[in-house]
């Protein structure tokens, strides 16, 4: 007696573990829908299969047989032993579904007092239109469009009562393989078989193929899309049904074997069971388990009265057992997972940064986003390529390493091509034309993937570059200097003792410095040109907000970029008018070096050619060694002269001092270029457009303006108030798995 009354305590007890890990699941289900895989039952299997007297015998409720009213979309249908009666009717909204749409869906609600076929059809039909699911007197949406045939929205039923066994199954909508006219078409053929298979892919899902006793199951459809979601097929499981309408002795004896386990590999087996017919529509479903039994014990079935496996009410403990059984494998790792995607929501909700639904927040996050723009202009123009990993991958973001590149360029550039003439006894290379120069640029520049100014990836800095490529004629480098000077000098020279107006230098500093503006602006443009890609490049990085980068760029940063621009410009152009047009000035000792190494050396040369080489020996300490000097005699020195006219002596004087500052002028212009232009202007002073965008700026915005840049659109915010909505159901979800909820 005493074991007879623990049995009974025992199973009892595990009866009340099972609920409570059911309810478990039903709760995690209203929490996070699909979001996570849950353990979880569906029934598949083709239109006309006999699903839905599977679906009755399961939940104890009939569902309407009107063809037009068969599963459109998934339904879920969960019996939970509750004190009082009630059925509850809702749609669960697709999570691709518009936010509009599925705050539409969720006001589908019905309270049914009891379900019967006819008030289930009735429910059907309005889920249908509040799904938007066409029907035969209703196929385009007001605006004209057509309607689907098929949702994936879910249906869901919840039915209570003291007397219902916990239990929870989704039906989705049977396989078909000929369209409708006017109702179904190809498209919904291959929709419906994607449904399915996404329905039973998942690991943690038992399916319960239904099939037709009066067909073969090797040749069924279902089980093959089963056995691609359940290679193993360890979570599959067959149920055939009407078994009355396989009559000949062949097809019976193939789903008894099915039953018993001589056909097939599924490791859950076969299960069969009798649907009530058309001519049973006035019965009970008490009546037709009682029909069902019946049947099942006249040959041949009676064969299988002790495999347990024929009958729904065998079924139906079979498939609880294996929900439960699943449940208790899977509670781990569904703990792991609901904790991992709320870790996930949480990390994109930090991602958004804090809600700039004020001012004050506004301000914040932009002022956040300038001081990160400033941290990698500090790193890149103090050669820091270690502060931000951006560099590793990013070499044209090396901003000052880039600049220092063009810098040399332009540098050379002037030394090799900068004059119009080579000076006479220069050893100057050859001339390069100034498209090779430009294209010599170009390639340095490209070498680092910094854009060429050329080809049109900026085309807000068109209208700033437009002087800077203005090109100036090709200066023919035809004709000696000397000619020129002679020109220059018969066309200006007056009744000077061997003396010439220094108003001729400016006239030749200028022409021999002609190029100089090309090159320059030239130069400039390109610094300019990886500024800007800087600047661009780094507000993308800082501000991943695409409407706030748009608004923050157009709206207040490229007036002043493109202002601070022109003002480079205009002041390399002020230090080029400095240079050409004002007179020759310099205090700079090197010139009269310059000057004086060039006429002390045309007194050497005319000596060396005057007098004779020989050979000598000096003596140092205990040391001789022989040197070579050239020798003149008290005649020689006597007769030592240059032989040429006036004329002849101020030209090559007048080359003298023109070459001598043009080198000293160079030199400067380009220094100065690249300190004040450069340095100053694009770089390093307060004006700086690298400074446009900081502190102080965010700083001065009106609460207008700040609104317009910082506040979040409406998808920003209703992304927002999803992700905070979807982690308190997740951190409710881990409460009940971890049993505190």
């Amino acid at each position: 007696m005493g074991s007879i009354e623990e049995s009974t305590m025992f199973e009892e007890k595990s009866s009340f573990g099972n609920l409570s890990i059911l309810t478990k699941v039903d709760k995690l289900r209203e929490l996070i829908g699909t979001k996570v895989a849950l353990p979880q039952l569906v029934v598949v299997g083709d239109q006309s299969s006999g699903k839905s007297s599977v679906l009755e015998g399961l939940t104890h409720f009939g569902f309407p047989r009107d063809a037009e009213l068969c599963t459109r979309y998934a339904t879920q249908i969960t019996c939970r032993r509750e004190k009082e009666d009630s059925i509850n009717v809702s749609i669960i909204p697709h999570n691709d579904a518009s936010s509009s749409e599925q705050a539409r869906i969720k006001k589908f609600h019905h309270s049914l007092k009891a379900i019967t076929p006819e008030n289930l059809a009735q429910l059907f039909t309005e889920a249908n239109e509040a799904m938007g699911i066409k029907s035969s007197t209703k196929t385009t949406s007001p605006n004209g469009t057509a309607l689907p045939a098929f949702s994936e929205h879910i249906l869901k039923i919840e039915k209570l009562g003291p007397e219902e066994d916990h239990f929870t199954v989704i039906d989705v909508p049977g396989i078909f393989r000929k369209e409708t006219e006017g109702i179904t078409t190809e498209a919904d053929i291959e929709l419906v078989r994607n449904m399915v298979k996404n329905y039973m892919k998942d690991r943690r899902t038992i399916i319960l193929a239904i099939m037709p006793s009066n067909v073969d199951p090797a040749t069924q459809e279902i089980l093959k899309l089963a056995k691609e979601a359940d290679p193993s097929m360890t979570r599959t499981m067959a149920v055939l049904t009407k078994p009355d309408l396989a009559i000949e002795r062949v097809m019976q004896q193939i789903a008894i074997d099915h039953v018993i386990g001589r056909r097939g590999d599924l490791l859950l087996g076969y299960y069969i069971v009798k649907n009530r017919g058309p001519d049973d529509a006035h019965k009970t479903l008490r009546q037709g388990q009682a029909d069902e039994k019946k049947f099942f014990s006249q040959a041949p079935w009676s064969s299988l009265r002790n495999t347990e496996r024929a009958g729904m009410e065998a079924l139906k403990k079979r498939v609880r057992e294996l929900l439960v059984e699943l449940i208790k494998k899977e509670f781990p790792k569904l703990k792991a997972d609901v904790a991992r995607e709320l870790s996930a929501l949480r990390s994109e909700l930090n991602k958004m940064g804090p809600s700039r639904a004020h001012q004050h927040t506004q301000r914040a996050y932009l002022n956040k986003i300038s001081e990160a723009f400033q941290a990698l202009v500090r790193d890149s123009l103090n050669a820091y390529y270690t502060g931000n990993k951006i560099f590793d991958d990013r070499h044209d973001l090396r901003l000052i390493t880039r600049i220092v590149e063009v810098n040399e360029i332009y540098s050379d550039t002037m030394l090799t091509n900068g004059h119009t003439r080579p000076f006479s006894s220069d050893s100057i290379p050859e001339e390069k034309s100034i498209a090779e120069v430009r294209t010599a640029v170009v390639n340095a520049d490209r070498t680092h993937m910094i854009p060429s100014p050329d080809d049109g990836t900026y085309p807000e800095l068109e209208e700033i570059l437009d002087d800077s490529l203005e090109e100036i004629e090709e200066i023919s480098a035809e004709g000696d200097i000397m000619d020129y000077i002679a020109g220059v000098y018969r066309d200006s020279r007056g009744q000077d003792l061997g003396t010439f107006g220094g108003a001729l230098v400016s006239t030749m500093f200028k022409e021999q410095s002609k190029k100089w503006r090309y090159i320059t602006l030239d130069y400039v443009k390109r610094v300019i040109w990886t500024v800007h890609h800087f600047i661009v490049e780094a507000i993308k990085e800082t501000c991943p907000d695409k409407r706030v980068r748009d608004e923050l760029w157009n709206g207040y940063l490229l007036e002043e970029l493109q202002d601070a621009y022109r003002q480079a410009i205009n002041h390399m152009m002020l230090l080029l008018e400095i240079e050409q047009e004002g007179p020759p000035l310099t205090l700079n000792h090197y010139f009269n070096e310059a000057l004086q190494r060039a006429q002390s050396g045309r007194l050497v040369a005319a000596i060396r050619e005057l007098g004779a080489e020989r050979a000598f020996s000096v003596t140092e300490g205990n040391k001789t060694h022989v040197e070579k000097g050239v020798f003149l005699n008290d005649a020689q020195m006597n007769n030592l002269s240059f032989n040429m006219a006036n004329s002849e002596h101020v030209q090559e004087y007048m080359h003298d001092i023109l070459k001598s500052y043009y080198k000293v002028s160079r030199k400067r212009f380009v220094d100065v270029v690249c300190q004040q232009v450069v340095n100053f202007r694009l770089l390093q002073g307060k004006c700086s457009p690298l400074k446009i965008f900081n502190t102080e700026m965010v700083l001065d915005l009106t609460e207008e303006q700040l609104d317009a840049i910082a506040a979040e659109d409406i998808p920003v915010k209703r992304r927002r108030e999803k992700l905070g909505q979807d982690i308190a159901n997740f951190q409710e979800a881990l409460k009940v798995l971890k049993g505190s909820a």
